[in-house]
């Protein structure tokens, strides 16, 4: 039983702690530190207070049982059942919602007297700052490296080192060719206006007509270099960005939506295209003469140059601050941005179900808010740079004020030119340039890290489900399939499917039958390997399925999802996607064999149909029938058919069933069906209810269980049938 012990009271030296938890929330659900420790013999959970750690529970392992997890409101718990009651032992955030998990799962496997895998140390906050992550990005935008970032943005360059080269030595040569008009304007002044030398008047205009032709060529030469870098390096991030998320196992885009993804891969690389196109060229530019311009006033008047320099360390000190803090907008913003995209992809994608329901006005009052929420982060932008662009305005013309001052009273006393005094106006003039253009570099570099670190964490995150290095081949399966102590969930809160065990030989067909929800779609997603189980192994032919080579096993596994998706294209590309190689007589004859052939003659253009956006211009029988036909042409050793005629008429489901009869032999057959008839001629059933194997054997032999799920099941549809038959009739 739980007993509350005194205060200061320590666990004993005999006991082994076998492991500890901390969480963000005491007993009452108020933020404050608490901790849960595990020992052989008993459970005990400790509280902080300002006085101390307390001991406020302690439950002995032989009182507790079902140990579970809940949701509460913005809160997470474990609970353990003792005496019919159920206790609760933790809370936490949400922040910590896995780590929660870990150690229900760990507490059960400690009843069941099992080992314990490794502790999770993944959370959903910061490890270094706390700051909760999003669901969707895990990097902290307070966090990150960003000169990391830039170092790894400008490695995609890494094959261009020639045209960085060049790159370098055209924009040096346009930063002097830009400091020398002043130069000569000073000659022109001095020499030719005030000490009447006209001998010098047109070499000087010469050699000035001739700096602007030479800058203008220089430029050319410069911009179209940047651009064709620009557009290597933004070809290369999408190209990567996109192979990296073609190689993730559908676990990644289970937690990332359509949307999100979207806006990587068009908004993301599109902000890095801009900069690295029209953010590049200013800020070499203007960054060499932020360098070159100082050097030059020296130059012409080392005492004065330091007064006209004062303002500028004020400045930067000012843009380093300024930029912190456009960082964090940028980052809300794109975030905002993603949730935007995300909720529009959404809407338009089920623009049917709105339209029915009469749910525009809903969706209008949705988006809006979507919408003004992404408007405010972007007014806070602009208006944060609506502040702070004035302020260095103010501060640079004090530098003009300068040079008139200070370069006044020296032209007077004669210690400087009036040619002096106009080359220092042109070239204060000149380094306002680069210090007003720092709110566009400002807003590029941001712009561009923010979408960079967005587009690296996507390229960093670890395949859940790679190939080992050491994956042997196997080019020919035969097909047995062999389940061994199999868990696995879709997230470490909930576990769908517990201590799977089963045997299958090649070329028997399985049916798995179920209630909704019992795991029958999990149990193909992991024979088909789209998912790796959390803990057991699935074995091919004897080999462990994560030891052999993804592209010889994907090509000899056939699947046909309850909802067949097609390509925009023909019917024929849709059929011939497993193998585009394939003749059309090959096509034919698989769609003859999945019993397709008739309808698609039928159509107008036959073969070369075009179906449409996700197949619409064909019926759901049609598109089931022609996802078959691709399945057959694969010609797979091992077929999984989920729910393959749930969405097809009674007689296209005997159109199948036909097809299915003439495709089994020497193939192993996964079938899962709704409706329980069409899997009477199955080698085997195996029935699941809530993630576990709880009958297995033939149709006849499963009906004879008195109480059986398999046989409710079955007499509940034969209710349902004799319901529609009646219904029908009337």
């Amino acid at each position: 039983m739980a007993t509350t012990l005194p205060p200061n009271h320590e666990q004993t030296l005999t006991d082994t702690v076998l492991f500890e938890v901390e969480s963000d929330l005491d007993r009452r659900g108020h933020l404050g530190k608490s901790r849960m420790t595990i020992s052989e013999t008993d459970i005990r959970i400790y509280e902080s207070t300002p006085a101390g750690e307390f001991e406020v529970m302690r439950l002995q392992f032989a009182d507790i049982s079902s140990p579970k997890t809940e949701q509460l409101v913005d809160a997470f718990a474990i609970v353990v059942k003792i005496e019919g009651k159920e206790v609760e032992l933790l809370r936490s955030t949400n922040a910590r919602t896995v780590l929660l998990s870990d150690a229900c799962r760990r507490i059960e496997l400690l009843l069941e007297e099992k080992p314990l895998p490794p502790l999770s140390e993944r959370t959903d906050v910061c490890p270094k700052c706390g700051t909760p992550l999003g669901d969707e990005s895990r990097i902290c935008p307070y966090c990150v490296d960003r000169r990391q970032t830039l170092v790894r943005l400008f490695g995609y360059a890494k094959n261009d080192k020639g045209r960085i080269l060049w790159g370098t030595l055209l924009t040096t040569a346009v930063t002097g060719m830009t400091l020398v008009p002043p130069y000569l304007t000073k000659l022109l002044v001095d020499n030719v206006l005030v000490n009447k030398m006209h001998n010098e008047f047109l070499p000087l205009m010469g050699l000035l007509a001739g700096s602007f032709l030479a800058k203008s060529f220089l430029d050319m030469a410069r911009l179209r270099n940047i651009a064709f870098l620009g557009m290597r390096m933004a070809n290369n991030i999408r190209g990567s960005l996109f192979e990296k998320i073609q190689s993730m196992s559908l676990s990644f885009y289970d937690r990332r939506s359509v949307g999100s993804l979207m806006s990587r891969m068009i908004n993301d690389t599109g902000a890095l295209y801009d900069v690295l196109v029209d953010g590049i060229p200013v800020i070499l530019n203007q960054g060499a003469l932020l360098i070159g311009i100082p050097i030059v006033l020296f130059v012409v008047n080392p005492r004065i140059a330091p007064y006209v320099l004062i303002p500028i360390p004020f400045v930067l000190i000012g843009v380093a601050l300024f930029r912190k803090r456009m960082t964090k907008v940028w980052s809300r913003f794109w975030h905002n941005w993603s949730r935007f995209g995300s909720a529009l992809n959404g809407i338009l994608q089920g623009s049917r179900v709105v339209k029915a329901f009469h749910s525009e006005n809903r969706e209008v009052d949705r988006f809006d808010r979507r919408s003004r929420t992404l408007a405010k982060t972007q007014y806070v932008a602009e208006s944060s740079w609506g502040t702070f662009f004035p302020a260095v305005v103010f501060t640079m013309s004090l530098s003009t004020l300068v040079v008139w001052w200070v370069g006044g009273l020296a032209v007077m006393h004669g210690t400087m030119t009036l040619g002096d005094i106009t080359a220092f106006l042109a070239y204060v003039a000149m380094l306002n340039q680069p210090l007003m253009s720092l709110q566009r570099i400002i807003d590029w570099t941001t712009r561009a890290l923010t979408a960079a670190e967005r587009v690296f964490e996507i390229e960093d995150t670890p395949i859940d489900v790679a190939e080992a290095p050491d994956a042997v081949a196997m080019p020919n399966i035969a097909g047995n399939v062999t389940f061994k102590d199999v868990h696995f969930g879709y997230d470490k809160a909930r576990e769908v499917l517990h201590g799977i065990d089963l045997d299958v030989k090649a070329g028997e067909i399985i049916g798995i039958v179920g209630h909704s929800g019992s795991g029958k779609s999990t149990l193909s997603n992991l024979i088909t390997r789209f998912y790796d189980p959390t803990q057991g192994a699935i074995f091919i032919d004897g080999v462990d399925l994560t030891k052999v080579k993804l592209q010889d096993f994907r090509r000899q596994v056939g699947i046909v999802l309850q909802e067949s998706y097609l390509f925009p294209g023909s019917v024929r590309s849709n059929i011939a996607y497993g193998r585009p190689e394939a003749t059309l007589e090959d096509v034919i004859q698989a769609a003859r064999a999945a019993n397709a052939h008739h309808f698609i003659v039928n159509f107008p253009d036959g073969y070369d149909t075009y179906v449409g956006e996700r197949g619409q211009r064909l019926s759901g029988g049609e598109r089931q029938r022609i996802a078959i036909a691709r399945a057959i042409l694969h010609n797979p050793k091992v077929l999984i058919l989920d729910e393959a005629t749930a969405s097809v008429d009674t007689e296209t489901e005997r159109m199948i069933q036909e097809a299915l009869e003439r495709l089994v032999a020497g193939r192993t057959v996964f079938a899962i069906a709704h409706r329980l008839s069409t899997l009477r001629n199955a080698s085997r059933l195996i029935v699941l209810d809530s993630g576990k194997i709880v009958e297995v054997g033939t149709h006849d032999e499963l009906l004879q269980l008195e109480n059986g799920i398999y046989k409710k099941l079955v007499d509940m549809q034969q209710e349902v049938n004799k319901i529609q038959q009646n219904f029908l009739v009337e």
